[in-house]
């Protein structure tokens, strides 16, 4: 293999890193190659893929569609002759899979009303579920059905429904109409030897009409549609539907109020129709009447979470090495079975996986857009075929400022308030003012802890990758269990700070940030809580 074809291969493997949502669900074949190529690392196939409603909550880039999309072939297998092999977690149960992209039917949204939007997102639904029988079934080899699905009654009663609705009310009234016609009159005489006289001749014609009037009152109910879709999962003999939702956090917060409720409706239906939500930390709002842990249950891909099953940062670190490793390996074996990891970077490939997992903390998607620019920075050299230490440097840098660049252009669009950029100045100030405390001998000062009642003052800065939460409860040396951050790595870099690697580098007091960010408060606070004031002093 020259050069040439090196790169472009490697070029393959680290955009599949990057993201994955370009993949067309309609096609196979990407399909069987990303299952070829996906890591379950955290065993989270198996949680997504139960009897029950669920969300998957992770920041942008922690591969919640990838997840998705993963879970959805694995069903897949179950139920279509096109997927090559036989699913591992299923068995002999047969799940039929629908994959909804809310960013994609936004229609759905158009009349701002409840029965539109329930109406449009059946309609929808309905129309996928078609759509994907047939792209997965082919009518001579079906593993499953033995007649065409789509002439089913049960699609013909949803299509009529769609249309005219369900009767739920019928009122029949009746009403008499009386109405004059017409008047025939006429004057007649009549003369004879006997008799004499006039005849006046009136006549009036009357038409009376039994007018009836039916009223009807016509309803979209979601449980009668339900019931038809769990008709037609028992006559084609499949022992689930699995519904997965995507970017439920592209909507927005009316939006999502809206959708929750008709979610709710849809959750625990009793026809084995399920529902897997996709959403992005502190992004999502499920309204009062879905209870979590209840009514949804959480699969969360962050950071925090995974650190805590591994008992600290410190150990959690070690492990996500591992997987930065797994993540690159399974990508060579796929796209670039001739070239190992250690063809791939120069000789310190371990610092290299260790800087990479420093940068990116858990998210794949940093981890490819290291490797992209790192490639890159070795092309232009011209010489060299391996990734060494200064091109991940470049990688991690060229990271850093395509995340600031994506917080100032959020200041700057308003959407995140301007205040932000204050608090991130005040932080890292204070990150810079105690790594001057001991020039001669620098300590590290990459991480701080918060109050727990502050960690929403956070969440914009961890949604924009310059900072990570990576503890929800870790002990001060001096007592007090408080929230543990760490400032991004490449920002680190940038400023000569010190990166901390060991717990008593961390959990100083000196960390606490809680009096840098107390002057914030008043940002954060819904109600100005009253205080007590001396009567005297008050009246002057």
């Amino acid at each position: 293999m020259n050069k040439s074809e090196k790169i472009q291969n490697l070029r393959k493997a680290f955009q599949t890193i990057l993201r994955t949502d370009y993949i067309s669900i309609s096609d196979i074949n990407q399909l069987t190659t990303l299952e070829s190529y996906y890591v379950d690392y955290f065993n989270n196939v198996p949680k997504v893929l139960q009897d029950q409603d669920s969300f998957i909550s992770g920041r942008r880039g922690t591969g919640k569609t990838a997840l998705l999309m993963r879970c959805y072939y694995e069903c897949l297998k179950t139920v279509s002759t096109k997927t090559p092999g036989k699913s591992m977690i299923f068995e002999n149960k047969k799940v039929l899979p629908l994959y909804i992209d809310l960013s994609q039917c936004k229609d759905i949204f158009e009349q701002n009303d409840e029965k539109n939007i329930e109406h449009n997102f059946i309609k929808y639904l309905v129309k996928e579920l078609k759509e994907q029988l047939a792209i997965i079934f082919e009518q001579s080899k079906m593993k499953i059905f033995k007649e065409n699905t789509s002439k089913m009654e049960e699609f013909d009663f949803i299509a009529q429904a769609l249309i005219e609705g369900i009767t739920i009310k019928r009122e029949i009234t009746a009403q008499e109409l009386t109405q004059k016609e017409r008047q025939k009159d006429g004057i007649a005489s009549n003369v004879s030897t006997e008799k004499m006289g006039v005849n006046i001749n009136l006549e009036d014609e009357y038409e009376t009409e039994l007018v009836k009037s039916i009223s009807e009152t016509t309803n979209f109910n979601v449980q009668e549609l339900l019931s038809a879709l769990g008709a037609i999962r028992r006559a084609s003999k499949i022992d689930s539907i699995y519904v997965f939702i995507d970017e439920f956090s592209d909507l927005s917060d009316v939006e999502q109020k809206e959708f929750s409720e008709l979610i709710k409706k849809l959750l625990g239906s009793k026809n084995n129709i399920f529902f897997k939500v996709g959403t992005i930390t502190d992004r999502y709002d499920f309204g009062e009447k879905i209870i979590i842990g209840r009514d949804l249950f959480p699969i969360f891909l962050d950071l925090n979470d995974f650190v805590e099953k591994y008992g600290g940062i410190v150990a959690a670190m070690k492990q996500l090495e591992d997987f930065t490793t797994s993540l690159i390996n399974k990508r060579l074996c796929s796209f670039c079975p001739d070239i190992s990891i250690s063809e791939v970077f120069s000789e310190k490939s371990n610092e290299i996986i260790s800087r990479i997992t420093r940068e990116a903390m858990g998210v794949p998607r940093t981890i490819g857009i290291i490797l992209q620019n790192a490639l890159s920075q070795m092309e232009l050299n011209g010489k060299r075929t391996n990734i060494t230490i200064s091109d991940i440097n470049v990688g991690i840098q060229e990271t850093r400022k395509i995340y600031f660049s994506q917080f100032q252009g959020a200041i700057k669009k308003k959407i995140i308030p301007a205040f932000y950029m204050d608090m991130w100045n005040s932080i890292l100030h204070q990150a810079l003012t105690e790594k001057n405390k001991n020039k001669k001998d620098p300590r590290p000062s990459s991480h701080f802890m918060l109050d727990p009642l502050r960690k929403k003052y956070m969440n914009n800065f961890c949604e924009n990758f310059l900072i990570h939460f990576l503890e929800e409860s870790r002990a001060s040396k001096y007592g007090g269990n408080y929230l543990l951050f760490s400032i991004d790595y490449g920002i680190c870099i940038e400023n000569n700070i010190l990166f901390a690697e060991e717990k008593d580098e961390f959990t100083a007091a000196r960390f606490i940030y809680n009096g840098i960010i107390a002057q914030y408060d008043c940002y954060f606070v819904d109600e100005q809580l009253k205080s007590y004031q001396c009567p005297k002093v008050s009246a002057k």
